[in-house]
């Protein structure tokens, strides 16, 4: 019930779809007998004095029924769906909002494709089981029962043998799943050989180039023997309920037959009783699918509780790594203070430890330091979209939790290293810093970021849609899209993630120079590998082991043997390499 009542709390206001769903699934199931009834009643009139007037009313009486029924089952689909699509739709749109909430380290944790398929594969996962099983589930519930009904009603020895049968049958099935471990295994053998698979195939050009066999992919070859012993297990285990149960029902038109040959051994009735004969040996398949029905409604009853379970995990994941903003909706000015702060990406291993560092607003910062370092880690912690493990990060004298999510976002632009292009328009993607610019400001920021040469090369300029055919943009090319963006933005606070890092010769002039145009006027912390691109900042800080070891201009660093000093003369050293001859 827990799972049901889950489910139920993401549609609410549909929830009258579902009931109405329910009852009419149960009048469709009462009305499914009618048309039996009427056949039976068109044996009896047939085997005995034939009436054409009453064969004709109970020739339509079938027709009219049977169309009754189609019709009570149509509109049980139309309403369980209703409510099945507004659950599917609803949990979606959680996830977007919890996503649009969480924090970047969340993402730096969960990748874009996984957290994708865990919120809309597992949502989808949910339909079956509200849209079809649920609505099958009364049907499967209601036929035993009216049929038990019905046999008694008519004669107490096949009454009597049909409950033998039907509890026979629920027997078998307890057996088949005495197991309750069995499913969940099931479902966690097939995500991860679906998962193992999936990295397998987007590695396949490693795989034939090295040609390297299965098994040294032991994650693969590990995951696929799991779910083989798994699945051999399961079959194993419902062989013999399984086998049980299908005898069970097989046997059943056999013993009807017995009991109408021993009731004409004893002189009853010819007509009667091949009118009745024939009447249950006809239910004898609707028996059996509906028993169908109710092996694989706990097959889909797993899936849809594995679902909402893998769906709550994550969203509790995205609920603890919340960001807090506060009201304020505009910085007095752009000073950033880092106090006693302590972050970590995953528990008990910290990044920084008691960091503490002061940057004037309106100057150039340059970060340098070896991979692993912290660099990253302190500019990501300006944007506001980590949420500090302890102590103070305040920019304008306030923290920045006391700031709306719009105040940060306006005020704090960034440009990475892999910059993200959206598969729409150039002139979309630029807007996209600004929303509200006028077309006038965003072609201006698009040849401010010397991208005119980008839009000479396609006959729709601006309006070229990027990855449509024909379509190709070099990483710098995708830099200077993306520097036009931030220009456009116009934000006081600028972060410069390794920005240059990935460009080619020919454009690494133009986005420099594009860099001069974005810097102007602004607060400025920039990451950089290249420690050529640092000379001018005003203030170079080198990070090591999460600490500001030294900080001064480029010409301070210089002036002694300063470990900035001797990282500039490993990275000339590093320009001067060449393959020898």
């Amino acid at each position: 019930m827990t799972l049901f009542k889950r489910l139920f709390s993401y549609a609410q206001e549909k929830k009258t779809y579902l009931i109405l769903a329910m009852l009419l699934s149960a009048m469709a199931t009462i009305l499914s007998f009618l048309p039996y009834y009427y056949f039976w009643q068109l044996l009896k009139e047939v085997t005995g004095d034939v009436n054409s007037v009453i064969i004709k009313k109970l020739s339509m009486g079938i027709f009219l029924s049977t169309l009754l029924y189609a019709v009570t089952y149509f509109f049980t689909l139309i309403a369980s769906h209703i409510f099945a699509f507004r659950v599917e739709s609803n949990m979606r749109k959680k996830g977007l909002r919890h996503l649009l909430k969480a924090s970047f380290s969340f993402f730096d944790q969960h990748s874009s494709g996984r957290t994708r398929k865990i919120i809309d594969d597992n949502a989808s996962n949910t339909h079956t089981i509200i849209a079809h099983i649920l609505p099958d589930s009364v049907n499967a519930i209601f036929f035993p029962i009216c049929l038990i009904g019905l046999s008694f009603w008519t004669n107490f020895s096949i009454g009597i043998l049909v409950l033998l049968a039907i509890l026979f049958a629920l027997l078998c099935f307890k057996w088949m799943y005495s197991d309750k471990h069995m499913m969940k295994d099931y479902m966690e053998a097939l995500e991860d050989i679906n998962s193992e698979t999936v990295e397998y195939v987007c590695a396949i050009q490693v795989v034939k180039i090295f040609n390297m066999a299965l098994e040294s992919f032991e994650n693969l070859h590990r995951s696929i023997l799991r779910f083989s012993k798994v699945v051999i297990k399961q079959s194993q285990d419902c062989k013999k309920p399984f086998v049980s149960f299908q005898t069970a029902m097989m046997s059943f038109s056999a013993l009807i037959i017995v009991i109408a040959y021993q009731a004409l051994t004893k002189g009853e009735n010819v007509e009667k009783w091949l009118a009745l004969t024939v009447f249950f040996l006809s239910f004898s398949l609707l028996l059996y699918l509906a028993f169908q029905k109710i092996m694989f409604f706990n097959q889909k009853l797993e899936q849809a509780r594995d679902a909402v379970e893998k769906l709550d995990a994550i969203f509790d994941q995205m609920a603890t790594k919340t960001l807090k903003t506060g009201s304020l909706e505009q910085m007095p000015n752009h000073t950033i203070d880092f106090s006693q702060v302590s972050f970590e990406y995953e528990k008990g291993r910290p990044v920084l430890k008691d960091f503490d560092l002061h940057l004037e607003e309106k100057k150039t910062y340059a970060l340098v330091g070896a991979s692993g370092s912290g660099k990253s880690t302190i500019a990501k912690l300006i944007s506001g979209f980590y949420p500090l493990t302890s102590g103070e990060l305040a920019i304008g004298g306030h923290a920045l939790t006391d700031y709306s999510q719009e105040c940060l976002e306006s005020s704090i632009a960034f440009v990475f290293q892999n910059a993200k292009l959206f598969k729409t328009s150039i002139y979309e993607n630029v807007l996209i810093g600004k929303p509200n610019s006028s077309y006038q400001e965003v072609m201006r920021a698009l040849q401010l970021a010397r991208c005119q040469s980008i839009l000479d090369k396609f006959e729709a300029k601006e309006e070229t849609i990027i990855g449509s055919r024909g379509v190709h943009l070099s990483g710098g090319e995708v830099q200077r899209i993306a520097i036009a963006r931030a220009i456009l933005k116009n934000a006081p606070i600028l972060i410069l993630d390794e920005a240059s890092a990935a460009s080619d010769p020919e454009n690494e002039y133009d986005i420099q120079k594009a860099f001069q145009v974005l810097m102007q006027g602004k607060t400025v912390i920039m990451i950089a590998h290249h420690l050529s691109s640092i000379r001018q900042v005003d203030e170079v800080l080198l990070v090591a082991n999460g600490k500001v070891m030294e900080r001064g201009s480029h010409n301070d660093l210089m002036a002694y043997d300063s470990r900035y000093r001797k990282l500039q003369e490993q990275y000339a050293l590093a320009n001067e390499w060449r393959i020898s001859e």
